[in-house]
């Protein structure tokens, strides 16, 4: 790949061309019904016109911009209506003529928002109190040859139930009622920020008081969910500090954590340059047990992604449209590196307790190991194959999934642990992150890079072979998965009888039961088996994905009873006969298992230095 020169950067904030905005106004008013709705002005020439609806959403590194639920496009100029024709191929192009005497083309458009919780992402979403509005759900845009979206200027506006206030990181321009107008921007502002809307809203100041400002966000189902306590605005509060501190620079002119709390929709993220958009359950800050889970962490990976993906980009994803097809290798950096530190700054902020950021690399660790398909897949594949976003959870460990993000975490605890060692302590990946994000001008803009300015910084941090590093993790087929970091760490992986206090919360909030790292079976509450690990005693006897546990051992099943009996295994003490249903079918299925429960936990080597340790620590005190 070619070197990318300071030339290349790609400025965010640019003075727009001299030219008429689209102007897009959102009507939120049917929202509690999941109907969006819009109309648009797109400012146009006579003759052909061409206008796409997004194909390729920024953060989601694949090719699904929601067009099966638009609904009702109606064009017309002047006041007449203007026929569409959609294309063969581009299915989300729309060709149309803009007849003589016309300056623009009006849209109506609809946007049908999906009531269940599948799909991956954060993509439209809605309850009866609260929804997400990105953008680009109403969205269809001309392109010039050669143009950019950054050069496109857009007025948006939005309307909203009555009682209901919105966030956003879209300057605004004037408001009144429940209509605001915003001032104008370009495309790719306007669609990297969504805005997050609801009855019982709340918008938190935190962070430090110089500087750009920050927001905790907060639309909830509930009123009682928008009551955050000190314990997690200091958390939050200590995120942006620690996160300012690692970086050196900004590149925002503020920041919002929009949190949606619900458990009516998919909990998930996605990441934007000034705010980033999370969905977490609606008692996140009420229930004690997201402190245990964890669930704080997708906001500080989130939040790392201004940095690391959003203004520091890969080149085959910093494209010029939402048409262009995006190259996903580089996604063991932007995710890979972007969830190594989420994990550091959940632990250095306190979103996380240590010992549950403790717990959660036993986990990492433990699920790698059990990734059979990286006997054929090797981890670049999995960036490359952008494709396994859609992938379903059944066999994800024969097949590989999007594994880049946590086995990518592995990979920089690996880096960051040895530059420890080589140096003594005296350098560690910060100073890595500290160089390659830093600068700018302080507003959002992208910095493209390629592998080679990876290497080079990591080179210009600790001289070594990182070509070579990274070529062996991310290129081979190794059964083994890469725990050096682990070990140089000062740690290593222990089995016991009783889960980890993470896999406890995991398996309560998400309700199922984990048993990969005995039997080889993950399944849920009620039995039905989510996936088995290749080689494991349940894939010897036969046990696949859809199969639901009726009985153990001749009673039937609950969670306790097989744990239980799992426990009972031990040193050949007892049998562990499992009877399933398979569609229309039962059988019986004996386990030759002997090795009892396990569970995996993080035990100090004192061989090793404890750096996970000191990576732990907050570099701004206690």
């Amino acid at each position: 790949m070619v070197r990318l020169s300071a030339v290349m950067l790609l400025v965010w904030v640019l003075p727009l061309r001299a030219a008429e905005p689209i102007v897009i106004n959102a009507d939120l008013t049917e929202a509690s019904r999941r109907l969006f709705k819009a109309t648009l002005t797109i400012p146009a020439k006579p003759g052909p016109l061409t206008l796409h609806y997004p194909l390729w959403i920024q953060g989601e590194h694949q090719p699904d911009g929601p067009i099966s639920d638009l609904s009702g496009v109606r064009m017309s100029a002047g006041g007449k209506p203007i026929a569409w024709t959609r294309d063969d191929v581009a299915l989300n192009d729309f060709h149309c003529t803009v007849p003589d005497g016309a300056s623009a083309v009006d849209v109506s458009l609809e946007y049908l928002v999906p009531g269940d919780k599948g799909g991956y992402g954060a993509g439209p979403a809605a309850t009866a109190k609260l929804a997400i509005l990105n953008w680009y759900l109403l969205t269809l845009y001309p392109l010039e040859k050669g143009q950019h979206v950054r050069d496109i200027p857009v007025k948006a506006s939005l309307k909203l139930p009555p009682g209901w206030k919105a966030g956003t990181a879209l300057p605004i321009e004037s408001t009144k009622d429940n209509f605001t107008q915003y001032e104008t921007a370009s495309l790719e502002t306007v669609l990297d920020s969504p805005a997050l809307c609801g009855q019982y809203f709340r918008e938190i100041p935190i962070g430090p008081k110089d500087g750009p400002p920050h927001f905790l966000t907060l639309a909830c189902d509930s009123p009682d969910g928008l009551k955050v306590d000190d314990k997690w605005l200091a958390a939050y509060g200590k995120l942006t500090v620690e996160a300012g501190v690692l970086f050196g620079s900004r590149h925002y002119r503020s920041y919002r954590f929009l949190i949606a709390l619900t458990d009516q929709f998919g909990h998930n993220a996605i990441e934007h340059h000034e705010c980033s958009d999370n969905r977490l359950p609606e008692r996140m800050f009420v229930d004690e047990k997201y402190r245990e889970t964890g669930a704080g962490m997708v906001t500080a990976h989130e939040y790392v992604h201004s940095w690391n993906g959003k203004y520091r980009r890969p080149a085959g994803l910093a494209t010029s449209n939402y048409q262009d097809p995006m190259k996903t290798r580089l996604l063991w950096v932007y995710e890979g590196l972007t969830e190594y530190y989420g994990f550091v700054l959940s632990a250095r902020s306190g979103l996380w307790p240590k010992d549950r950021a403790l717990d959660n690399w036993a986990e990492v660790a433990d699920w790698a190991g059990n990734e059979k398909g990286r006997t054929w897949r090797p981890l670049e594949d999995t960036a490359a194959a952008n494709h396994l976003y859609a992938s379903r959870n059944e066999w994800s460990r024969r097949r590989r999934g999007v594994d880049f993000y946590d086995e990518g975490a592995l990979i920089w605890l690996d880096a960051d642990t040895l530059i420890r060692e080589k140096t003594n302590g005296a350098k560690s990946l910060d100073d890595f992150c500290r160089t390659f994000h830093g600068g700018g001008s302080g507003a959002p803009e992208v910095k493209p890079y390629g592998v080679e300015d990876v290497v080079k910084g990591l080179n210009d941090v600790l001289p070594y072979d990182w070509k070579g590093f990274l070529e062996v993790r991310l290129k081979g087929t190794s059964a083994a998965a890469p725990l050096d970091g682990i070990k140089r760490g000062g740690w290593k992986v222990a089995m016991k009888a009783e889960p980890n206090g993470l896999r406890k919360a995991t398996d309560d909030e998400n309700k199922s039961l984990n048993l990969t790292s005995s039997i080889g079976l993950l399944l849920t509450a009620d039995g039905k088996v989510t996936d088995v690990v290749p080689g494991s005693a349940a894939d010897k006897a036969g046990i696949g994905p859809h199969m639901k546990l009726t009985a153990v051992n001749s009673r039937r099943f609950d969670a306790d009873r097989l744990n239980d009996a799992v426990a009972a295994t031990r040193g050949g003490k007892a049998k562990l006969d499992l009877l399933l249903e398979n569609g229309d079918f039962f059988a019986n299925y004996p386990l030759d298992y002997a090795g009892g429960a396990k569970h995996p936990h993080l035990q100090r080597d004192e061989a090793y230095p404890d750096r996970i340790g000191d990576i732990f620590k907050p570099r701004t005190g206690k």
